[in-house]
């Protein structure tokens, strides 16, 4: 035994002990990713103005413009949350955690791109 608490071992089954750089990084990115998709959501909430170019003569799809419409709007939010929860949850097992905002920003994107793309699919242009 070498005087430290158990957690704090590194060996075959231990985690190792987080680093203040990882913990400190991870904080920053994560605020500022829940920064970023807050803003993404407020814009998100304009894309309802995509059905006005619908007219009598147009084909949009409605359904498939409500179904964009909430991938949009909802998505990259829920997607950021499991992406908190998961960062969270490496940080207090002492798993290296900061690269985990950042997939999450990403997916969240990748996201709110796939919403759009249905929008963009619904006008029938």
């Amino acid at each position: 035994m070498s005087g430290y608490p158990p957690a704090f071992e590194v060996g075959t089954g231990r985690a190792a002990p987080s680093r203040m750089g990882d913990v400190v990084a991870a904080v920053v990115l994560l605020v500022l990713g829940a920064i970023g998709i807050a803003m993404l959501a407020f814009v998100s909430l304009f894309l309802a103005m995509v059905s006005d170019g619908c007219g009598f003569a147009s084909d949009c799809d409605f359904t498939l413009m409500g179904v964009g419409y909430f991938i949009a709007l909802g998505g990259p939010p829920l997607v950021y949350l499991a992406a908190i929860v998961w960062t969270i949850v490496r940080l207090t097992r002492r798993r290296r955690s900061w690269w985990v905002p950042v997939v999450g920003a990403l997916a969240a994107l990748a996201v709110w791109g796939a919403g759009y793309g249905l929008l963009m699919a619904s006008l029938g242009r």
